[in-house]
């Protein structure tokens, strides 16, 4: 099973090795699919877990009972795609190629690659993507 979340750290858990021991103590995987964090003044991190039901949820409640600030990701990019124009604008803020133009210069979007982060309801002039918000755990 596999779950999204938005971890919010404080900067003095910033410096505490978190998501190591998340790893090691509850047998989950973890892929970092977005991460702003530095030394000093908190940070955020996307990442997607991975593992049983049960070891989801212990490490779900092991990170609020820490102080991490825990939100699911809703895995939902809404995109109004009868507006699309296929400029391709969006794909140059892609990174996980979850928007990219197929042979038909028309564009693709790929659910499954997509890590939620927002930038292409920027970078797309008629503003035709929206993000559902993150549910707090």
């Amino acid at each position: 099973m596999k779950r999204r979340y938005a971890l919010r750290f404080s900067p003095t858990l910033v410096e505490q090795p978190i998501v190591s021991k998340l790893a090691r103590t509850y047998d989950v995987d973890i892929n970092i699919l977005n991460a702003d964090v530095a030394s000093g003044r908190g940070g955020k991190l996307i990442v997607e877990l991975s593992g049983t039901e049960e070891n989801l949820d212990a490490s779900v409640l092991y990170l609020s009972e820490v102080g991490v600030i825990v939100s699911e990701m809703v895995k939902e990019l809404l995109f109004r795609e009868e507006g699309c124009i296929h400029c391709g604008a969006c794909t140059a803020v892609c990174s996980p190629r979850a928007l990219r133009m197929n042979n038909e210069a028309k564009l693709v979007f790929d659910v499954s690659l997509c890590v939620v982060c927002g930038l292409c309801t920027q970078a797309c002039p008629l503003r035709l993507f929206e993000v559902s918000n993150e549910r707090e755990t």
